[in-house]
């Protein structure tokens, strides 16, 4: 695996169409009285609902590992499907459901790695997260990062061929880390996979990744900042 970099080049102007004529106003609408989103109550797992065009099959409650009130520490981010399996990332680690029976879901497994935010992508065997939190470290671990060189931002990736025990394979380190990612597969060899990287966060120090610069020119090609992280699996 290896991370390959684009230079991106933002131009100064850029021609934006026009979504509305000149001088229209846009106004906030809110749900009238009639609608059923005016009247839900609120709760943390009883909460109302309001339906339109779908039915509910079920509701699963987090995993007792990964469920807390404490901020956006242990709050639910994005969700990838494959097969009967839903992987549900989590700022903290992710859940792999059995869906067989969307009736009764099933917990495969729980897995804790601290990756805000865990943005998922399933391919074949592999699990890939993006990670761009300051609080992520290489092994996974939940303590915080005391030292730089523990820090992971980028792309982990678990083997999850066992859904009932993943294991964390690979971390591929970015400049920026990624806060989401997008997978593409070689349109030439089945075999390779891209993972477009986006990552919003500045450029890590030295002392966390080499290589990696903060600056403002677009053409500078050492300038991670405008730069887009190909990650090549």
């Amino acid at each position: 695996m290896r991370v390959v970099r684009s230079l991106l080049l933002l131009a100064a102007a850029v021609a934006v169409p026009a979504l509305r004529a000149p001088g229209a106003l846009s106004a906030q609408t809110y749900p009238s009285n009639k609608d059923p989103r005016s009247t839900l109550k609120p709760g943390r797992f009883d909460a109302g609902i309001a339906i339109n065009g779908m039915k509910q099959v079920s509701f699963s409650p987090k995993p007792a590992e990964l469920d807390t009130v404490r901020g956006l520490t242990f709050i639910n981010s994005d969700l990838a499907f494959a097969t009967h399996y839903i992987y549900q990332a989590n700022f903290a680690g992710f859940t792999i459901w059995d869906v067989t029976d969307p009736a009764k879901p099933v917990i495969a497994s729980v897995t804790k790695c601290i990756t805000s935010q865990g943005d998922p992508t399933i391919y074949g065997t592999l699990l890939f997260l993006s990670a761009e939190g300051g609080g992520n470290r290489k092994d996974c671990g939940a303590g915080g990062v005391r030292d730089p060189k523990d820090h992971m931002a980028g792309i982990r990736i678990f083997d999850v061929s066992n859904p009932k025990a993943p294991k964390l394979v690979k971390n591929v380190e970015t400049c920026k880390g990624s806060h989401t990612h997008t997978l593409v597969p070689s349109p030439t060899n089945k075999n390779i996979i891209y993972l477009y990287v986006s990552g919003q966060q500045g450029a890590r120090p030295d002392t966390e990744l080499a290589g990696c610069k903060n600056g403002n020119d677009p053409k500078d090609p050492t300038n991670s900042l405008y730069q887009l992280d190909i990650v090549t699996v």
